[in-house]
C-alpha cells in the first residue's frame, strides 16, 4: 500500500509540474505594410564608406508572420518572424537610378537564451530580369541585449551595400 501511495504521489507531482510548464497556444499574427515614396529623411544606408557621394533610399512592401510563444504566466519566451519583402532602392541624388531588392528570411528572438537569430536570404538586389548584383544570405546570432555578434556565416550586409552602391553609381 505504501508503494502505491508513493507512486500515486510521484504521478500527481509529475502531472502538476507538467501542467505548470504548459503554456497557452502560440499567438500568430500577419502584418503587411508598405513604404511607397522614397523619403530623404529615411536613409536606408550611405554609400560614402564605399567611395560614393550619395545615400540609398527605398520603397518596399513587407509581410511579417509572427509566432509568439509565452509561458504559463504570459511572459514571451520566443518569437519567430517569417519576413518577405520586395522593393526598390534609389540613388538619393538621382531618383531615376534604381535597383530592385527583395528578401525572405526568419528572425527568431529567444528570451531565455537572450539571442536573436536571423537566417535566410536577408536581401538581394538585381536589375530587372538579369542576374543578381548583390545578395546577403546567411545565419547570424547576436546577443539580444547588447547586439554583440555570437555567430555569423554568409555574406555581410556591408558586401551587399557595396554591390548596390557600385551598381547605382554606374546606372
Amino acid at each position: 500500500m505504501r508503494k502505491l501511495l508513493m507512486l500515486s504521489s510521484v504521478a500527481l507531482v509529475s502531472l502538476a509540474v507538467a501542467g505548470a510548464a504548459l503554456a497557452a497556444a502560440p499567438t500568430i499574427t500577419t502584418t503587411t505594410f508598405s513604404v511607397t515614396t522614397p523619403d530623404p529623411n529615411e536613409i536606408n544606408f550611405s554609400c560614402q564608406p564605399y567611395g560614393y557621394d550619395f545615400d540609398v533610399l527605398s520603397t518596399f512592401t513587407v509581410t511579417r508572420r509572427s509566432i509568439e510563444f509565452s509561458d504559463d504566466l504570459g511572459h514571451l519566451v520566443k518569437e519567430i518572424r517569417h519576413v518577405n519583402f520586395t522593393g526598390t532602392l534609389y540613388r538619393s541624388d538621382d531618383l531615376s537610378k534604381t535597383i530592385p531588392y527583395a528578401g525572405t528570411w526568419t528572425r527568431t528572438f529567444d528570451a531565455i537564451a537572450d539571442t536573436v537569430t536571423t537566417s535566410g536570404l536577408v536581401r538581394y538586389s538585381h536589375p530587372d530580369g538579369a542576374g543578381i548584383v548583390a545578395f546577403a544570405p546567411g545565419h547570424v546570432v547576436v546577443n539580444a541585449s547588447t547586439f554583440d555578434p555570437i555567430a555569423e556565416a554568409g555574406i555581410s550586409g556591408a558586401e551587399w551595400e557595396a554591390g548596390v552602391c557600385a551598381y547605382l553609381a554606374a546606372a
